[in-house]
């Protein structure tokens, strides 16, 4: 079986297949052969591995010979342990980076005063959109929603129900739904329904890449906005609202402590 088939055949987001088969044809337009075999070949992997630059790509490449080794029921020890190595580096990595972005990171109120301006301007959509990510420490995608009026007009995307006492927020299109399932929010706070509302019916966003849309329209980029809501909740020690964030946003904890906690010193767990 080709390794592109055991990928495709995996139950998985549409997502994480196309970043598996990016990361095979890249491994493979390198000239490496992973390892299928009993023979985990660990000095060859770390050869290969070792010729790349960063830390991110090392793990894509190892975390891919692990998925293949796991479909095909042969053991990876050796090649985890590894892994396990280069987690740690990330980790330490990412501690210095998020460290020197905390002096630079927007504050709540900041956040809350220019998410005010918008509405009283009447930027209904921008407003929807940096409510989505304050309220619900969400992904881009996850922001590409269709206000709807019926249920039954919906599909498999994302979506603001206008309902008589509030706007149901659904999610089936995101990043980890495989993980954490579809999302249901019911929003009723005034504002957010007037805006809603005034947009009517259809999407919020003009069409094009969505991430050329949204510079025309956030305050600030999602994952910072995500690391100023952990960063505001840490600094409450408001572990429920980090349990929140965790659950709406769809990322467990570890990831929040080593990716999106600008506090962290590579000890602290939140």
């Amino acid at each position: 079986m080709k390794l592109t088939d055991i990928i495709n055949a995996k139950n998985v987001a549409e997502g994480s297949k196309r970043t598996y088969l990016s990361i095979l044809k890249r491994v493979d337009a390198d000239g490496f052969k992973i390892p299928t075999g009993k023979s985990e070949m660990i000095n060859r992997i770390s050869d290969y591995i070792g010729n790349l630059e960063k830390t991110s790509q090392k793990l894509d490449v190892l975390n891919i010979i692990i998925t293949i080794r796991n479909e095909l029921d042969v053991t990876s020890d050796k090649i985890k342990e590894l892994r396990d190595t280069f987690r740690k580096k990330r980790v330490s990595d990412n501690v210095e980076v998020m460290n020197e972005l905390k002096p630079k990171l927007m504050s709540l109120s900041e956040f809350d005063d220019k998410l005010q301006t918008m509405f009283d301007n009447k930027e209904y959509a921008n407003f929807v959109v940096n409510y989505l990510f304050r309220h619900f420490g969400v992904r881009n995608k996850d922001i590409d929603v269709t206000i709807l009026n019926r249920k039954k007009d919906m599909d498999d995307g994302n979506y603001l129900w206008i309902r008589p006492k509030s706007i149901t927020y659904l999610r089936k299109d995101y990043k980890t739904k495989s993980s954490y399932g579809e999302k249901k929010y019911e929003i009723t706070d005034k504002q957010f329904r007037v805006a809603v509302r005034k947009l009517g019916q259809g999407p919020i966003l003009k069409t094009g890449l969505l991430t050329n849309v949204l510079k025309k329209v956030i305050i600030a980029k999602e994952s910072d906005v995500f690391k100023m809501l952990i960063d505001d909740a840490y600094s409450r020690e408001d572990w429920e609202e980090i349990k929140r964030l965790s659950q709406s946003r769809g990322t467990n904890i570890k990831t929040i402590a080593e990716n999106y906690h600008v506090n962290a010193d590579g000890k602290d767990k939140i």
